[in-house]
């Protein structure tokens, strides 16, 4: 009989691992009640006008083994078929084989997933011992010998049921996990679909912003342009955040000059940092080389997600780019990038949400400041293709310093002669 959980079906398969074949036949009259039992409880049942007793017990499916090793044959070979054991009844005490112990870190090596009872009428192991050899897990129980019928029907239907719960759980968190996946891989192959037509839109407007417009026409078209430019941000951050977790963004690595790079991010916001009266700087560390290999696209990336951020949520004072260098070899250098803000601040409690997708500080943050909520992830998610980490420091109403780490590679000798010649 197969009654492994697929559906709604329950899992009621049992081992039993004991050297004497009469605790077997025990288990067998508690949780396999043959015909003669039941036919007798339902004359009883009839004389005194009551219930069958023995009607509402579950029917368990049984194996037997009574030596841990051929025990453990039995789980290897019902994981095989697809056909896994709920839960064992394990006997502390089994010569000359292996004892209880030894027979349940087998038996946990070969299915993670069955409860374990272990059955013992001696004091053979300490609970700290039997903790401290197989850790605490609430996969197991003790039994003390001599055990009642009712012990022994409560602990099968109760860790059967229990199995079943986790199986089900399990099943809940991979089709959950499935669906996410398929999500991204959805969005990341529709990257191209969905930028196309909106780029097409953008460079429309661009175009006819050039020819002859009046004052009216003009504010119309640049409000389309901004419009477009806004919502291709979105769906940028939206497509690489799901490109990532569809494991399909590679990094490249070219070479590239920090100091360049940095600068000319910080001419994109020197703008939007004015219009607010803000101070925007940067320091960076004399010993910088001229050249390092890493994908400058993504690096930057990171720098205008965090000081795009930086300048969304200060209103006075200045922000600052700080660049050191974290560690350095022969052959890499990790970098630490400091973005620091004298803006709102953030609560204790929110920080450690903030490198997730879709997170903001609240639900106000979106609809006073706009935004995905997904520029932090994609920074921790470059960051540690990067071989790197991310971190904030904030105090509510003084500023926020983020940072991370990102490692580079130095030019080879090979690269600089080639550069040279």
């Amino acid at each position: 009989m197969s009654s492994e959980n697929t559906g709604t079906h329950h899992n009621r398969r049992i081992l039993v691992v004991d050297d004497n074949r009469s605790i077997h036949d025990d288990f067998r009259k508690i949780l396999q009640p043959d015909r003669e039992a039941q036919s007798l409880d339902e004359a009883r049942a009839s004389l005194f006008g009551s219930e069958p007793l023995l009607k509402a017990l579950v029917q368990f499916d049984l194996d037997y083994a009574d030596q841990g090793q051929s025990a453990l044959a039995l789980v290897q070979l019902a994981r095989r078929e697809g056909r896994p054991y709920a839960m064992a009844f394990v006997d502390m005490r089994m010569p000359p084989g292996w004892d209880g112990l030894e027979t349940i870190e087998h038996l946990w090596a070969a299915d993670p997933e069955i409860q374990t009872v272990i059955c013992t009428a001696y004091t053979d192991h300490s609970w700290d011992d039997i903790i401290q050899r197989l850790g605490h897990d609430d996969r197991l129980l003790i039994l003390q010998k001599p055990f009642s019928s009712i012990e022994v029907s409560q602990l099968a239907a109760s860790l059967t049921r229990k199995w079943d719960l986790a199986r089900q759980a399990k099943q809940r968190l991979e089709a959950a996990e499935a669906a996410n996946v398929a999500k991204s891989q959805f969005l990341a192959n529709m990257s191209h679909e969905i930028r196309t037509p909106l780029n097409g839109i953008i460079g429309m407007s661009e175009l006819l912003m050039r020819t002859t417009l009046d004052d009216k026409q003009r504010r119309y078209m640049e409000t389309l342009h901004k419009s477009g430019m806004g919502l291709l941000q979105v769906i940028n951050d939206i497509l690489d955040i799901s490109k990532i977790e569809a494991g399909k963004l590679t990094l490249e690595v070219i070479a590239f000059d920090v100091r360049q790079l940095v600068n000319e991010v910080l001419e994109l916001f020197s703008g939007p940092a004015e219009a607010k009266g803000l101070k925007l700087t940067a320091a960076l560390p004399a010993m910088l080389l001229p050249e390092y290999e890493g994908d400058p696209v993504r690096i930057r990336q990171i720098l205008t997600n965090l000081i795009g951020n930086a300048i969304k949520f200060t209103t006075q004072g200045q922000i600052t780019l700080h660049i050191t260098v974290d560690e350095d070899s022969l052959s890499t250098t990790t970098l630490c990038i400091q973005v620091q803000d004298t803006g709102i601040g953030i609560e204790p409690a929110v920080q450690e949400t903030l490198f997730r997708p879709f997170m903001q500080a609240d639900g106000s943050t979106t609809r006073r400041y706009g935004g995905t909520g997904l520029g932090l992830a994609i920074v921790k998610q470059l960051t540690q293709l990067m071989d790197g980490t991310v971190g904030v420091e904030s105090v509510l109403g003084k500023g926020s310093t983020f940072w991370c780490t990102i490692q580079l590679k130095k030019p080879t000798a090979t690269t600089r002669f080639a550069k040279v010649g």
